[in-house]
């Protein structure tokens, strides 16, 4: 058995960690390094924000918005000129001031840019009316709550508590995706996947229970809902979202 030894070592200096022999899967680590030096000069009111910033995280659609929104400040940053930075500084809101800081000429869109926007939007639009017309369409309040018996009140208490699911479209209210409801109500096992997916908008839930589902075999988790497969939809649910899940 080894004994320690009774001669004193010397002392080496402290060695600072270095990006270069970090491993691929030590990428994070990497990035919270160099953030964590730069940190150190950032002044408290900056500190703060970023705190905030982190904190309304929360799922991928959260986190995807916030990346977009920090690349475009820092862009704001490097392409607007100080007096108008400073006039923005000086606005009465933060609104106020992103809205000074995005209509500087340094900020104006290409043409092509525009044209590229656009395309992306009709997607969009056209993505969201396939989901509003998936299996079956969707029905307003005043059918869900013919439907179920209910007032409108109820039903938008159920959406509100997780038990039934609601596409928002603004100052249009919400449609009901009638592939949730059956001879005898709502769908089995909805109400404990809705709650599992409770950290995801309407949409995102939508898109999960119409999408196949490697978790599923394949198949979607409306029709493992339909066959029964209540636990392993919940399971498929609760890892929406995740690193590598469906």
């Amino acid at each position: 058995m080894a004994t320690p030894r009774t001669r004193a070592s010397k002392k080496l200096p402290a060695r600072r960690p270095t990006t270069a022999k970090l491993a691929p899967s030590s990428a994070r680590h990497s990035v919270v390094l160099r953030l964590t030096e730069d940190l150190d000069h950032a002044p408290p009111p900056v500190l703060e924000a970023i705190l905030n910033t982190l904190r309304v995280g929360g799922n991928d659609l959260k986190n995807a918005i916030l990346t977009r929104c920090l690349t475009l400040t820092s862009r704001v940053i490097e392409r607007v000129p100080s007096r108008i930075l400073a006039e923005a500084a000086a606005a009465s809101s933060d609104q106020e001031a992103m809205l000074r800081l995005l209509e500087a000429p340094e900020m104006a869109v290409a043409a092509a840019e525009i044209a590229a926007i656009d395309a992306a939007r009709a997607r969009g639009v056209e993505a969201r009316d396939q989901l509003i017309r998936a299996e079956g369409g969707s029905w307003s309040v005043e059918d869900t709550a013919r439907y179920l018996g209910l007032t409108r009140q109820a039903v938008d208490k159920r959406r509100k508590a997780n038990k039934l699911m609601g596409l928002a479209l603004g100052r249009h209210g919400y449609l009901y995706p009638s592939w949730q409801f059956t001879m005898k109500g709502t769908l089995a096992g909805l109400e404990d996947v809705l709650l599992a997916l409770r950290r995801h908008d309407s949409w995102a839930q939508v898109i999960f229970m119409l999408s196949p589902n490697d978790r599923l075999d394949g198949t979607s988790p409306l029709a493992a809902l339909r066959d029964g497969r209540i636990e392993d939809v919940k399971l498929a649910a609760s890892l929406f979202g995740e690193h590598g899940a469906a």
